[in-house]
């Protein structure tokens, strides 16, 4: 083994020692797109020993750059991607550029460098960088594009200390085994490690969680809307997620009907038996509107998450049903689209009872308000600063405002989920709360606030991301002026 072979192993350090796990990987490049039908099995694996699981799919700077496969672990629940990166795995076909990631003192780099740069490998010394032959291992089992991808995986999760018989029974049904077994034994001989990144070996001692993705969560509202089994149902959810998933998973694809239209290319509408509440995949104002134009008294959600689908599709049938609504649509933005995301197994038994989901319109802002006033509200009652956010850049919000709170920030958020009729006196009472008024967008058109500000009679500031960037909690974090206490 040469020195380029390995850091030493006392360099792999956290950047705090008491840290609950929370771990941030980024596999970027061509062989990344591989892992899309592999993955969701470990990641379930990881889900059902009580983990918190979100991935998601995209390009480095916008919609031009490499592929990337963004994951993120943690032992207590989060509510977005996070920001940094612990560990990188780089499968691109050039030279690394350490200037487009967000590596930490204490990151991880697992890359294949080319011959050229296998001498001086890495500059960054605060950055512990391995090199890891996985072109070789594709190659010389000639498994192609998915080897080098899953031998890459192997890798990471012998890396991450996952337990041998986990990975010997994954080695047998990915779609390149001898990659990924390959990737096993290069990792558990040159880089073991147990420390601070490692996957925790004392689970939780909940019932676990179960990953959904965005369709699966669209079929589960629908079918957890028509089922009747009731008492026997949750048992069936508690005991065993995946048999209850595959039930109802069967049972939503016979009541929905997907729709496309040339009008709205890439938009999908998901629309039930009586077609009153409908979900639109990578939905826009303008789909929605063509979807629902007829109905009288029609009510626009938008999901800030995988498990706020089922939640808000249950709650549009209740809707229609107490006659509130005659049609319901529910938009799910581009981001959430592109993500999967665990869901403890509690939490999604509370969510699927539609009749723990739907109360009366109050007309008060309180911290657990109804599904018919669709707004959310947490934080100190005096902040200094209230963001406030529609979507799924709710999620980075959330984990924001945590994080400042943490820190003695006085913050609070305010999470409108109806946008149409929007209640603009909520948005009124939660500014008179605060001391100035911070909205939140996901991209750089403030579409929503470009259409409600006339109407309002506080001054806000708008956040919004840099241009082909995602928004993280640490933008939101590292603004001025938040009055710590």
């Amino acid at each position: 083994m040469t020195a380029i072979d390995m850091a030493p192993l006392t360099a792999w350090l956290p950047a705090r020692s008491d840290q609950d796990f929370d771990l941030i990987v980024k596999i970027v490049g061509p062989a990344a797109s591989a892992l899309s039908k592999d993955w969701p099995l470990i990641a379930q694996s990881l889900a059902h020993r009580g983990l918190s699981v979100m991935t998601q799919w995209g390009r480095l700077n916008g919609e031009i750059g490499d592929f990337v496969f963004d994951i993120r672990i943690a032992a207590q629940p989060f509510h977005s991607m996070g920001h940094g990166c612990d560990v990188l795995v780089y499968l691109g076909e050039t030279v690394l550029d350490q200037s487009r990631f967000t590596l930490q003192p204490g990151s991880v780099l697992l890359w294949d460098p080319p011959p050229a740069e296998r001498p001086h490998m890495f500059h960054n010394d605060a950055v512990i960088a391995y090199a890891v032959p996985f072109t070789q291992f594709a190659v010389h089992h000639e498994e192609g594009l998915a080897g080098k991808g899953l031998a890459a995986l192997g890798t990471l999760l012998q890396l991450l200390g996952a337990p041998s018989d986990t990975l010997d029974r994954l080695a047998s049904v990915v779609a390149a085994p001898r990659s990924f077994a390959a990737g096993v034994a290069f990792a558990r001989s040159h880089i073991e490690k147990r420390d601070a990144y490692s996957i925790p070996s004392v689970w939780s001692d909940t019932t676990g969680g179960y990953l959904l993705g965005p369709e699966q969560a669209i079929l589960l509202g629908y079918a957890a809307r028509a089922c009747e089994c009731r008492t026997s149902c949750d048992a069936t959810l508690i005991e065993s997620p995946a048999t209850w998933a595959a039930t109802h998973l069967d049972i939503g694809r016979s009541l929905v009907s997907v729709l496309e239209s040339d009008r709205h290319p890439g938009v999908q509408v998901y629309r039930g038996p009586q077609g009153k509440v409908m979900a639109l995949l990578r939905g826009n104002d303008s789909a929605i509107a063509s979807c629902l134009n007829g109905f009288a008294a029609p009510m626009i959600f938008v999901a800030a998450d995988v498990p706020d689908i089922i939640r808000l599709i249950v709650a549009g049938h209740e809707l229609i049903r107490s006659g509130l609504s005659d049609g319901v649509g529910i938009l799910i933005e581009d981001t959430i689209a592109r993500r999967q995301q665990s869901v403890n197994i509690r939490t999604l038994s509370d969510t699927v009872r539609r009749g723990n989901l739907f109360a009366g319109d109050t007309g008060a802002l309180s911290r657990s308000a109804s599904v018919s006033s669709g707004v959310e509200y947490e934080g100190d009652a005096d902040a200094y600063v209230g963001y406030v956010s529609w979507g799924a850049t709710q999620g980075v919000v959330r984990d924001a405002v945590a994080l400042c709170r943490s820190f003695g920030l006085r913050v609070a958020g305010l999470y409108p989920k109806r946008i149409v009729p929007f209640r603009y006196e909520d948005m009124e009472a939660f500014a008179e709360t605060v001391g100035r008024v911070v909205i939140v967008e996901s991209g750089q058109t403030q579409g929503y606030w470009d259409r409600l500000r006339a109407s309002f009679s506080f001054d806000s500031s708008v956040l919004t991301p840099q241009p082909g960037q995602p928004l993280t909690p640490m933008d939101i974090f590292l603004r001025e002026g938040l009055g710590a206490v």
